[in-house]
Parts: structure tokens; C-alpha cells; sequence
């Protein structure tokens, strides 16, 4: 302490203030504010902990596998498995999904990289229509892509997808298995994320976290899966181990798939749930809206009773008739009270019903509840209306909640078909080279691979609230040079350019070889001369 007198003046005291000011100032620390009550002792508000707001506020810095260890993933698994059998938004979130990303499937077309080939552009429309009709053969036949024999490769999609979203990951692995009557050997076997761990539940190493294993820059190496889940033991073989390895020893070639619903992490190895960060709301709102239903069905409910005072004449109205008043299917019996609809009770001799009237319907469940459930969709990227199928505003508000809710979709498909659809059709095409089912010269570059690889995944059309206006655009889009036909024809149809093209050119020649004119606005086009004809 400095030596001050006891007496200290006003002079005195402002010089110790000045010193502690100093000497705080040297620790790197800014001073708490004695009265005005809005300093705070660091210089990010964020970061303080002295602030009421922030005190109780403290998370800890930790490694993805300590931010995401094991017991919470799986917990998260399960209550989002759980919200999306019984929850409803959790359930419409997730279907929303599934129907505007993958829809009936996204559809490959292959665009071969002539110019790297070294083809003209008719060769290579050659060789892309016979690799189309090779993924056609593999694709369209659940026996030939899916290792259970029940999806075709667009359901597997959508099976992928709902998986990713609501376990946080799931694995694709490609099994080689021959069956009669098909092309291909390879199969996609799809495998749940529970089934993805370390062998006999151990600890994590340092190249081995949550089933995944990996080398020393973080790629993976083996998965490891359990041959049935982990804790269900049936009868026959007892559960273990099998090591996958992600790519082929010799080839390089992707063996086992691994599609995240998210990665937001550099060094993640597991996927979160997409419901992880709204499953507390979630749970909040599902309670509230049920007991808001119980209460409106209590509310509804209309029930007599009769009340005997010590002097009712009991003899004048027997029980029997009482009965009979009662709606039929009304199993309420004597000393036993139940609400039912229109039923008539007989209360004994000093009985009094109490109602309690719980005001239902309640007017200000509406507003609440969609007031939570905008906030579920900011966090999900699904706008109310789209969340929701309510589009009760304007035609310009409800266009925008479906182009903002489009971006997000073009976003979980773009990451579908990196993730799932081409890697898998790379499969494919490396088991036809290898049959000589086609033949690509210089397959074994991995340049021309690439090249022969190379497709376009197209997916349900976005659609239109009004479709002249859209079209309209489409057109001046077009005329203004800032999109294509190409572009514009898979954004409103969903189908490709040229397959479009080629059938509006039979059905033109068709038209003329009948002399057909029934076409809107101008008829066909170049449209024959009549005086030719005439002649």
C-alpha cells in the first residue's frame, strides 16, 4: 500500500486512482468503470465476464473430437431420429428437403471434356449418349446399383439424403458381388452412422477418431464397422469389426463413400445432425402446440351434469333413463366421471362439479407459435412459407421466400452430387472400362479420367408461382446475352437442352409433313410458302 495519512483530501485520493489506473494499464487490462456502469474489463464485450449478460457464459476451447465427442453425437442422433418420426416441423423440415433437392431424382447427363480429348463435338455427343445409356443400364435397376435390391440409384438419393440430415453422416460402401442377369458387380451399400465406430467401442488414437482413420494431413484411410449396431445382439453370429479402406491400394479409386450432412470444422471426421442446433425449440414448440390441442379438445367437449339435493325425488327418474340419454359409445359408468362429447352424468346426492374453462381456443397460439417457427427456419435456411406450405403474402414475398429457400436447395444438391452421385457413377464407369463394355483410349490418365468423367446432375425444376412472368424473364435473360438456352431450359423443366431440342425438331418435321399450322403465335416455323404449294 502507498503510505497515506489517514487524513486524505480529495487531492490524495485522485492521485491513488491515477496510480491504480497506471498500473493496471501496464497488465494490458482496461479499468471497470466505477459509476457509470457500463465499462467492462475487456476490450471485446464479447469476451467479458464480468458483464451480468455474459458472466455465466464461459464455454471451453476444445479440439472437434472434444467439441463433438461420441456420447453427445449419438445423443443427437437420437433425439433427431426422434423428432422426426413424432415432430412436425422437424418431419416437414426434413421431407422439404428430400422432395426440392432430390425430388424423382437427379438425372446425369454426361459432358465429356471433348477438347481435352482431343474430339470434335459430334464425337463427343457420340460418346456421351452411350455413356448415358450405361449409367441408364446401372441406375434405373434396383439390382444393379443397390446391394439390397430395393431402391433404384434415384430413391438411394433420397435415402442418402435423409440419412446425412438426420444421423449427421452416413457411409456408402461399394461391394463387389455378382448376381445373375445383371451388367455390373458393384454394388451401393448404404451404412448407418451407429454402425460407424471404434472397434469394440475403445478409445479414440491419435489417427483414429469415431470409427474414422486417417493419415497424417487428416485424409481418411478405413472406416471401421460394426457388422450389426452396436448393443443388439441376436442370435447367429456375434457382432465385430470389418476395416473398410477408403481407397483402392493399387487404383487410388474411392471405395467407400463418406456423405456429411455438414462439415464446419477443418479436422471434423463425424457429421452433426441438421436438426442439432433447433432440437431444444423444437422440443419446446412440439409441447406447447400439443397441450394447446389437448386443451382445445377439453374445451370442446360439452357435458351435462345433474346435480340431486337431499330432497330430489329419486324414485320419479330412474337410472335407466339417465343411461339411455347418454351418446352412444359412452362407456362412463357409475363412480366413475370422464368428460365425453354431449354426455350426461348423474352426480350422487351433495355433488358439485367444478369446470375449470381453459379458454380454448387460445387467440394467441397462432402468432407465437409461427413467431418460433421463423426462428427454427433462419437457423435451418428454410424460409416460414417454405417451411410451412403457407403462402399467405404477396405474390413478391412469396416469390422471394422460394428463391431464397432454392439457393439452399442448389446448395444440398450441388454437395449431394459431389458427395454421393458422380463419385459413385466414377464407379461405374471404371468397372465398364474394365469389362470393355466401352472403350476409352487413355482411360488410365488421370487427366482423361477426368475428362471422361466429366456430367451435369440435373434435378426437379425449381417451378414457378407465375409462369408467364417467368418465362418472360427466361427470355429477356436470353436475348440480353446473360444466360443460354441450356441454362434456362434445366432451370424450368429440369430437363436437358438438347434431349428438349431434339424433340421439338421431330415434332416440328412431323407438323410439316402434315401441313400442320395449330402453333400459338406464328404457327411453324419457317412455315411454307402457300403460293409453292399452290403450284
Amino acid at each position: 500500500m502507498w503510505p497515506f495519512s489517514k487524513r486524505e483530501g480529495p487531492t490524495d485520493l485522485l492521485m491513488r486512482e491515477a496510480i491504480r489506473v497506471a498500473r493496471a494499464s501496464v497488465d494490458g487490462q482496461q479499468i471497470v468503470a466505477q459509476g457509470g456502469g457500463g465499462g467492462v474489463e475487456t476490450r471485446w464485450r464479447g469476451a467479458s465476464r464480468m458483464l451480468r449478460s455474459m458472466a455465466s457464459w464461459i464455454p471451453g476451447l476444445g479440439s472437434p473430437r472434444r467439441d463433438f465427442n461420441q456420447s453427445e453425437r449419438r445423443m443427437l442422433v437420437a433425439r433427431s431420429r426422434d423428432a422426426m418420426r413424432n415432430h412436425l416441423i422437424a418431419r416437414a423440415a426434413i421431407t422439404r428437403l428430400r422432395t426440392n433437392v432430390v425430388g424423382t431424382g437427379l438425372v446425369c447427363r454426361a459432358q465429356v471434356d471433348h477438347e481435352a480429348l482431343g474430339l470434335t463435338e459430334e464425337q463427343a455427343d457420340k460418346l456421351n449418349g452411350r455413356l448415358d445409356r450405361l449409367w441408364s443400364l446401372y441406375a434405373d435397376d434396383p439390382r444393379e446399383c443397390d446391394a439390397e435390391a430395393t431402391l433404384n440409384h434415384y430413391q438411394l438419393q433420397a435415402l442418402v439424403l435423409v440419412s446425412s440430415l438426420v444421423a449427421g453422416d452416413v457411409l456408402v460402401a461399394s461391394p463387389d458381388q455378382e448376381r445373375p442377369g445383371c451388367v455390373f458387380s458393384t454394388r451401393l451399400q448404404l451404412i448407418e452412422s451407429d454402425r460407424v465406430g471404434n472397434p469394440n467401442g475403445g478409445m479414440d488414437r491419435v489417427d483414429l477418431v469415431d470409427g474414422v482413420e486417417f493419415d497424417s494431413l487428416g485424409a481418411p484411410v478405413a472406416y471401421h464397422v460394426c457388422t450389426g449396431y452396436p448393443g443388439e445382439h441376436l442370435a447367429g453370429k456375434p457382432l465385430s469389426w470389418e476395416r473398410l479402406t477408403a481407397f483402392g491400394a493399387e487404383t487410388g479409386r474411392r471405395r467407400v463413400l463418406h456423405v456429411l450432412a455438414d462439415k464446419e470444422r477443418p479436422g471434423q471426421k463425424r457429421g452433426a445432425p441438421y436438426l442439432a442446433p433447433v432440437l431444444e425449440p423444437l422440443q419446446k414448440l412440439e409441447r406447447y402446440s400439443s397441450a394447446e390441442l389437448m386443451a382445445a379438445v377439453i374445451s370442446a367437449m360439452f357435458t351435462v351434469f345433474i346435480k340431486k339435493s337431499s330432497d330430489f325425488p329419486t324414485g320419479n327418474l330412474p337410472m335407466t333413463a339417465l343411461a339411455d340419454e347418454r351418446p352412444e359409445g359412452d362407456d362412463t359408468t357409475d363412480g366413475e366421471l370422464a368428460l365425453g362429447e354431449g354426455a350426461v352424468i348423474d352426480l350422487g346426492v351433495g355433488e358439485e362439479p367444478v369446470v375449470a374453462n381453459p379458454g380454448r381456443p387460445n387467440a394467441q397460439f397462432d402468432p407465437f407459435f409461427t413467431a418460433v417457427v421463423k426462428e427454427i427456419g433462419a437457423a435451418l435456411e428454410l424460409p416460414l412459407e417454405e417451411l410451412l406450405l403457407h403462402y399467405s403474402s404477396s405474390y413478391s414475398a412469396a416469390r422471394a421466400a422460394m428463391l431464397q429457400a432454392w439457393r439452399f436447395y442448389s446448395l444440398r444438391r450441388w454437395w449431394l452430387a459431389c458427395d454421393f452421385c458422380q463419385p459413385s457413377r466414377e464407379l461405374i464407369i471404371d468397372e465398364a472400362v474394365a469389362r470393355g463394355l466401352i472403350d476409352l483410349p487413355g482411360y488410365g490418365d488421370p487427366a482423361k479420367r477426368k475428362a471422361y468423367c466429366q456430367a451435369i446432375w440435373i434435378g426437379p425444376a425449381r417451378g414457378a408461382i407465375d409462369e408467364l412472368k417467368e418465362a418472360n424473364a427466361a427470355g429477356k435473360r436470353i436475348e440480353i446475352g446473360v444466360s443460354n438456352e441450356t441454362l434456362e431450359t434445366a432451370a424450368m423443366t429440369g430437363e436437358p437442352w438438347q434431349q428438349v431440342f431434339r424433340q421439338r425438331v421431330r415434332e416440328v418435321e412431323q407438323r410439316r409433313a402434315k401441313n400442320l399450322q395449330a402453333l400459338p403465335k406464328g404457327g411453324l416455323e419457317n412455315p411454307p410458302d402457300p403460293k409453292s404449294e399452290e403450284d
